[in-house]
């Protein structure tokens, strides 16, 4: 064998070496992360919620608002908004919260029936059977041990005065916290590694405002025309659509499946049809119109991240590992971006010079 091959052996050995073990850190990562839930989506989501509430803070402050008295106005500006919407919306919501599984159930048992009679030559005992079964390992795969903590009451209320907590320290003392980190590190790091930051918490930010606004734009849309039709289930799929926009590409689906079976049940092959055409127009709206407009070309990620960071965070920690997957790959484009961007300059400055005396024409130099 000669040196070539065996040098070309060598470097595949090497890489593969190397993807190994990245794949065995992200899987080390995401069980601590499943373990660690309880405090992880805390600090996480007072993370979002700070890069929404820090430029309110920041027009506090420019009309010479102390830095602590900004930081307590912005909180508390989302907390009323936040204790608002619970009380119009939750009452309803949970009054009606029943009759809407009764209407999924019913409406994925009229769907089952007939793709199971017509495509699988199944009677309707054995399609409870195959029903049954798939909600036992939904229930199973959701209530994992990562979010045991927060599914108590006790442990909700918990998890929201420590986020609000956490989200008022960020607000107030976030730039200084960073700047204490840069301090902490080689001179030589600094300036790398204060850019790579800037950078995340850019991309974090137009994200967060970015994924509310269509959030709420999807929620308004489908509730319109879910109210235009009458389905009595509304306000419970309206909510289900605005949380929904937290799981891309996924949570849209399971939020469009919902309004079309309930609206199947209750108003009949119809309404069903209305509303499914509904979704996919706001669909095609958010995915060709908003995400451009409003997220901007800074946040590019290919549908295909979106939906293997989903899947894996589900798979690693739950319904939390799926709502911080795609922040998690927003913060890491940051990473990457600047990454090539190094890499680029650096290839520009190692490149040879132009050459010149290059023949052109008639044969001059």
């Amino acid at each position: 064998m000669t040196d070539e091959p065996r040098g070309g052996l060598n470097r595949a050995g090497s890489t593969a070496w190397s993807a190994l073990g990245v794949a065995l850190l992200v899987l080390l990562a995401g069980w601590a992360l499943g373990k660690l839930m309880a405090v992880v989506l805390p600090i996480a989501v007072a993370v979002l919620l700070a890069t929404l509430l820090r430029p309110i803070a920041t027009k506090l402050e420019q009309r010479r608002v102390r830095p602590a008295l900004a930081a307590i106005i912005s909180v508390l500006i989302a907390v009323l908004v936040l204790v608002g919407l619970i009380a119009l919306i939750l009452p309803p919501f949970i009054a009606k919260l029943t009759d809407l599984g009764s209407s999924l159930e019913e409406g994925v048992q009229r769907v089952a029936y007939s793709l199971g009679e017509s495509l699988a030559g199944m009677d309707r005992a054995e399609v409870d059977r195959q029903l049954a079964s798939a909600v036992d390992r939904a229930q199973e795969k959701l209530g994992g041990t990562a979010m045991t903590a927060t599914t108590s009451l006790a442990g909700g209320l918990a998890s929201v005065v420590l986020v609000f907590f956490l989200a008022f320290f960020l607000v107030k003392d976030g730039r200084r916290m960073w700047m204490w980190v840069l301090e902490s590190l080689p001179k030589a790091r600094r300036e790398a590694v204060g850019e790579v930051g800037e950078r995340m918490w850019t991309n974090l930010t137009a994200y967060t405002r970015g994924v509310v606004f269509v959030a709420t734009v999807d929620a308004i849309l489908i509730g319109a025309v879910l109210l235009g039709l009458g389905i009595p289930l509304a306000l419970p799929l309206i909510v289900l659509t605005w949380l929904a926009a937290f799981f891309p590409i996924i949570g849209a689906i399971v939020a469009g499946a919902a309004a079309v079976l309930v609206a199947l049940v209750t108003g009949g092959s119809t309404d069903a049809l209305i509303v499914l055409a509904a979704i996919v127009i706001v669909q095609q709206v958010e995915g060709n119109v908003l995400y451009p407009v409003v997220v901007g070309p800074r946040l590019r990620l290919h549908p295909i991240v979106v939906l293997v960071s989903v899947a894996a965070g589900g798979t690693l920690a739950g319904i939390a590992g799926a709502f911080l997957a795609v922040p998690f790959a927003t913060v890491c484009s940051a990473l990457v971006g600047y990454l090539r961007e190094r890499r680029a300059q650096r290839e520009r400055a190692t490149a040879p010079p132009p050459r010149h005396g290059v023949m052109v024409g008639n044969g001059s130099t």
